[in-house]
């Protein structure tokens, strides 16, 4: 029995120390316990961060961790980074540094037995959906296809001369849409949904060829990019933690929803996460759509056991670049994965003249 409501924050770096932050400033905040290591989670061993989760019993887990920050390959040079990020490549292919230290944490949740939500910060289009196929799926994720909804909001209130608060959108969408979208205006090639309403009619067709709509989303709503963009994927993550917390049945967007794949409109409360589809889109062919544009991120398939195939460019790409002979990553094998291609990666960037930030 839980004597009061407790959110705890896992992985109190950049991300998860601006949670902390904004956490901290809302009146009347429940308890709230921040747990790091010098060492990181991911050395702990896992009994031991079950039989801490069940001493402190939180409402809220949030996995802030990762042994490599999706940002930290941007500090290569640009035509060194782009590829790496290159058609069917992207951040699939460092799923190891995501989904090792979230399946720690995941598989401390069920030895604990404890009755909780899991906020996943760490590619949680992916990760989420790897740990689902074996009966570990955090409760949502953060992020990705919900930043893009502002760019979308911005973009459509300037064209049509309507306040930016008269207008929603309903959108099923990948991170890879998130990050092309938003910073280039490409990417709308990989499957997804988009519709937008102004005060619940449909006014998408008045916004003109959609594919041209998305190209201009960065000319009108550009925000800063990368490490600098932190606090509006913080500002994702305190409100996703609040509406759970506070049972608000809060409508928005978010990824990795019932170990699903990419990202979908969410109704969170103390249910959890619910997927709220279009009224013409069916649960089969919204996950269709992102089966399909997880390929264009690196992500072939993820397989019943949670298995993750990397697409051939994937592959091919960091046989090539790193020397990482990895097809597939495992759910069991991702954390020694992880720390080959972290070595591997350092390695690289020094050959480039960059120093990797720890």
């Amino acid at each position: 029995m839980r004597e009061r409501e407790k959110i705890m924050l896992i992985g109190i770096g950049e991300l998860g120390g601006i949670v902390l932050e904004f956490l901290c400033r809302i009146p009347g905040i429940c308890d709230i316990i921040a747990a790091d290591s010098n060492e990181d989670w991911g050395f702990r061993k896992t009994n031991s961060a079950a039989e801490a989760l069940s001493k402190f019993n939180p409402t809220i887990i949030y996995n802030g961790t990762t042994l490599q920050s999706w940002w930290v390959v941007n500090e290569l040079p640009p035509d060194v980074n782009a590829r790496i990020y290159r058609y069917r490549c992207g951040l699939g292919p460092w799923i190891s540094m995501h989904l090792a230290l979230t399946a720690k944490l995941m598989k401390a949740v069920k030895m604990s037995g404890i009755d909780t939500y899991v906020v996943n910060t760490s590619f949680p289009d992916v990760t989420n959906a790897s740990l689902g196929r074996v009966g570990l799926a955090p409760t949502i994720g953060i992020g990705n296809s919900d930043l893009i909804i502002p760019y979308i909001q911005k973009t459509a209130s300037e064209k049509l001369a309507i306040p930016i608060a008269n207008i929603d959108v309903e959108m099923i969408g990948h991170h890879y849409h998130g990050y092309n979208w938003c910073r280039n205006g490409g990417g709308y090639e990989a499957p997804h949904y988009l519709r937008i309403y102004v005060k619940g009619q449909d006014v998408t067709d008045q916004l003109g060829d959609m594919k041209q709509f998305v190209a201009e989303l960065p000319k009108h709503a550009m925000r800063p990019a990368g490490r600098h963009g932190q606090y509006l994927v913080a500002g994702s993550s305190v409100k996703n933690i609040m509406s759970i917390l506070h049972d608000s049945n809060l409508i928005t967007h978010s990824p990795g929803p019932q170990g699903l794949e990419g990202g979908y409109p969410v109704r969170l409360s103390r249910k959890g996460a619910e997927v709220v589809l279009p009224a013409d889109m069916t649960l089969e062919a919204a996950r269709q759509l992102m089966l399909e544009a997880q390929q264009y991120d690196g992500i072939q398939e993820i397989k019943n056991n949670g298995d993750i195939i990397l697409t051939d460019e994937a592959y091919e790409t960091f046989k090539e670049m790193f020397d990482v002979d990895c097809r597939a990553v495992t759910i069991d094998d991702s954390f020694e994965q992880a720390r080959e291609l972290r070595k591997k990666f350092e390695e690289f960037a020094v050959s480039q003249g960059v120093v990797i930030p720890k």
